[in-house]
C-alpha cells in the first residue's frame, strides 16, 4: 500500500507538470477556459471543468490564475464528448481545487527546457481509490504507453495482459527546472476497497522547490527538495493491519531523488527529517508485543501494560525521526516519541512490501513513576513470601529496591531495550536490556540472603547476651569474696 501511495504521489506531480506545459500554451496563444479544459481532458483522459481563468498581457510577469478546477475519474473518448459542457459530479471527482497560480520562464522553452518560477495550489482535493482487484484510479496516468482502445474483445484482453512499461528518465522529452511548487490546505482521501478502509491526509501544506531533473545529466540533475506539514488519520477503525486507528501530524524537510542513476527508471529515493509533534494511536501491534513480555509484566505491571492503551502526545518538539526510503525499504534513525509515561526511542528498518521488521526499541520511563513501581513491586514480593519466619526479617520494599537496580540507568530512570523482528502484524519482541532474572528466583535468593543476615544478627545478639550474663556472674562472684 505504501509503495502504491508513493507512486500515486509521483503521478500527481506528473499531472502538475502537464498543467505547467498547458500554461505555457496559454500565454503563447489566445485561449480561454474551454480550450485549456479540453487540452487537459485529452492529456489526462478525464473530464475537466474550469470556472474562471485570469489571463492578460501581464501574465508573463504576474502569472496565471485558474479558479474552481475539477477533474473527473477516467473517461473514454466517447464519454468525454458526451460530457462536454457538463459539470463534474461530486461522486465522480478525482481531483479539484479552489485555485492555482503559476509563473513560467518562456525563453528556456526554445531550448526544450521547462523552467517554472512558482506554482501555488489552493485547497486541492484528490480522491484516490484502489478497487478490489488492486488497481488505483490513477494507474492510467502512471502508464507510459498510449495505445488506442481496441474494438474487438480479444484485442482488449491482450492489451490488459501486457505488462506496464516502467517510467524512465528517457520518457521525459525536456529538462525540468522548477523554482517552487506550493500547496495550501490540501486533502487526499484514499479508499482501499480490498479491506474497506479509508485513510485521509488533511491540512496538507507543502513546498517542493529547487526541482532539477535533466534526463541527459542525471548524475548532477536528479533531485527536488521538499518541506511539508500535514495530518494523517484513519477514517473509522481499521478492520485489519498492524494498528487499530491513528491520527498523527507531521512536518518534514529533505529531498527526493526521482530516478535511479544506474537504471534511469523512476524509483524515488526519499531522505527526510520528520517531526511528529502531535499524535494519537491505538492498537499498535509492536506496543502490544512489548507490553506482553512476561518479565516486563512481572517487574513493571501496569506501568508497562499502558502501551496496550491509546497513546497520545501533543506539542512535542523532540518527537520525530530521520527517514530514508527506496524500493519499499524504509530505514529509520534517531526515532523518538515523547509519550505521557515514557520516552520511546527507535531505529532500524521496515520493508513495506513484505512488512518485515528489523528494529531496535528503547523505552525510558518518567522518573516520577519509580516510587510507584517500587511500591507495587514490594507488595508483589511480600505476597510471594510465604514463610512467616522470613517475613520477620525481610521487608518487601527492601527486596523491591534491590530487584529494581538492573532497571535503573545512570540518570536514575527505568531504561529498557528490545529487539523487534517478525512483521508489522506479528512482531516478535526480545528484551535485550537489562538482563533480568525471573522475579520468583530473585525473591527466593534475596529473601534467603536477607534471612541469613537476619539469622547472623540474632546469633550475635544471643552471644552478646550470653557474654554479658557471664560477666555479671563473674562480677557477682567477686563481690561475694
Amino acid at each position: 500500500m505504501g509503495k502504491k501511495l508513493l507512486i500515486a504521489i509521483g503521478a500527481i506531480v506528473a499531472v502538475i507538470v502537464v498543467l505547467i506545459i498547458v500554461a505555457a500554451i496559454i500565454i503563447v496563444v489566445t485561449v480561454d477556459k474551454d480550450f485549456i479544459a479540453s487540452r487537459l481532458a485529452a492529456a489526462l483522459n478525464r473530464h475537466v471543468t474550469i470556472e474562471k481563468i485570469d489571463v492578460s498581457v501581464f501574465s508573463i510577469v504576474s502569472g496565471i490564475e485558474v479558479n474552481k478546477l475539477a477533474v473527473s475519474n477516467f473517461k473514454t473518448a466517447a464519454e468525454l464528448v458526451s460530457l462536454k459542457g457538463k459539470a463534474v459530479p461530486p461522486g465522480d471527482l478525482f481531483a479539484g481545487m479552489e485555485a492555482f497560480r503559476f509563473k513560467m520562464k518562456f525563453l528556456p522553452l526554445l531550448q526544450r527546457k521547462i523552467e517554472l518560477k512558482e506554482i501555488v495550489l489552493q485547497s486541492p482535493v484528490i480522491n484516490l481509490v484502489k478497487n478490489k482487484q488492486g488497481a488505483l484510479n490513477i494507474d492510467d496516468l502512471i502508464k507510459t504507453k498510449t495505445q488506442p482502445v481496441a474494438v474487438e474483445k480479444k484485442e482488449e484482453k491482450k492489451e490488459a495482459t501486457e505488462p506496464v512499461k516502467p517510467i524512465s528518465a528517457d520518457d521525459i522529452p525536456v529538462a525540468v527546472a522548477v523554482g517552487e511548487i506550493g500547496m495550501k490546505d490540501g486533502t487526499i482521501n484514499y479508499y482501499d476497497a480490498q479491506y474497506d478502509q479509508t485513510f485521509q491526509i488533511y491540512k496538507l501544506t507543502t513546498l517542493i522547490y529547487d526541482i532539477n531533473v535533466n534526463p541527459k545529466a542525471l548524475e548532477t540533475s536528479d533531485e527536488l527538495k521538499i518541506k511539508f506539514g500535514m495530518g494523517v488519520k484513519t477514517v473509522g477503525a481499521l478492520k485489519t493491519g498492524s494498528v487499530q486507528s491513528f491520527d498523527i501530524t507531521l512536518d518534514a524537510s529533505g529531498k527526493v531523488i526521482p530516478f535511479d542513476i544506474k537504471t534511469r527508471l523512476l524509483e524515488p529515493e526519499v531522505i527526510l527529517h520528520v517531526g511528529i509533534p502531535d499524535g494519537e494511536i491505538s492498537g499498535l501491534q509492536i506496543f502490544n508485543a512489548v507490553a506482553s513480555v512476561p518479565l516486563l509484566g512481572d517487574y513493571l505491571g501496569e506501568h508497562i501494560s499502558f502501551l496496550k492503551d491509546k497513546q497520545q502526545w501533543k506539542g512535542s518538539r523532540e518527537s520525530g525521526l530521520d527517514l530514508r526510503y527506496k524500493a519499499g525499504q524504509a530505514d529509520i534513525k534517531n526515532g523518538k516519541i515523547n509519550l505521557a509515561q515514557a520516552q520511546l526511542l527507535f531505529d532500524g528498518g521496515m520493508n513495506l512490501n513484505s512488512k518485515a521488521l528489523d528494529m531496535n526499541m528503547g523505552l525510558v520511563m518518567k522518573k516520577e513513576i519509580n516510587d510507584a513501581v517500587q511500591a507495587a513491586l514490594g507488595k508483589k514480593i511480600e505476597a510471594a513470601i510465604k514463610s512467616p519466619d522470613v517475613k520477620k526479617y525481610v521487608k518487601g520494599e527492601t527486596l523491591a529496591s534491590s530487584a529494581m537496580k538492573p532497571l535503573i540507568n545512570k540518570d536514575g530512570l527505568i531504561d529498557l531495550g528490545a529487539a523487534v523482528s517478525g512483521t508489522t502484524q506479528k512482531p516478535v519482541v526480545k528484551l535485550v536490556r537489562p538482563q533480568l532474572g525471573a522475579l520468583n528466583v530473585i525473591i527466593k535468593e534475596a529473601a534467603g540472603a536477607a534471612a541469613l543476615e537476619a539469622g547472623k544478627g540474632a546469633v550475635k545478639q544471643l552471644l552478646r547476651e550470653d557474654q554479658q550474663k557471664i560477666l555479671d556472674d563473674v562480677g557477682g562472684l567477686l563481690k561475694k569474696k
